[in-house]
Parts: C-alpha cells; sequence; structure tokens
C-alpha cells in the first residue's frame, strides 16, 4: 500500500511539471491565412522565424510571444528592419493579430 501511494505521488508530480513545461515558451508552426480582403499569410517555423506575405512582398525575421503580446523583428526592402509589437490571441487553429484573423492551413 505504501508503494502504491508513492507510484501515484510520483505521477501527480510529474504530471503537474508537465503541465508547468507546456505553458513555456510560447511558439508557433505552421501557415496562417488572413480571413480578410488584404489576403496574405505568415507562416511560423521552428526557432521563432516568421515570413510574412503581404501584397506580394515577402519580409523574413523572428517573432516572440508574451502573453497577450507578439513582438516580429524584421529586415525589409534596403535592409531596412524594424520591430514591430501587436496584440495577440490564439484559440484552436485561429490566430488574432492586431484585430486580423488568421486561420491555420
Amino acid at each position: 500500500m505504501k508503494t502504491l501511494k508513492s507510484i501515484i505521488a510520483v505521477t501527480l508530480v510529474l504530471c503537474a511539471v508537465l503541465v508547468l513545461f507546456t505553458g513555456c515558451g510560447s511558439t508557433l508552426k505552421g501557415t496562417y491565412k488572413a480571413n480578410d480582403s488584404l489576403g496574405g499569410s505568415l507562416t511560423f517555423d521552428k526557432d521563432n522565424k516568421v515570413t510574412g506575405e503581404l501584397f506580394g512582398i515577402t519580409i523574413d525575421g523572428e517573432y516572440s510571444i508574451d502573453g497577450d503580446e507578439i513582438t516580429f523583428s524584421y529586415k525589409g526592402a534596403f535592409g531596412v528592419g524594424a520591430t514591430v509589437t501587436k496584440t495577440f490571441e490564439k484559440s484552436g487553429k485561429t490566430l488574432v493579430i492586431d484585430g486580423t484573423e488568421f486561420v491555420k492551413e
């Protein structure tokens, strides 16, 4: 009986640790397409890399998520860079970035 209690206790601790680590280091993976008249898409890859396409212009960069904000850092035309922070929500296969809805393809 004592062994069974120990096994249950260890199992509960491991489950709690896994739940804690699941929420850390938010990352995205895949291509999300905008649901508006502008079209456009964002492709998120490993190592927090992102490629965005809007009006036929592709921008490569990186992203980070901090709670309800997403920050994009990228270099555009002529090597001019920018860092932009937008509001962010994720629900299932849908992202809402600064009011624009993107759905995973």
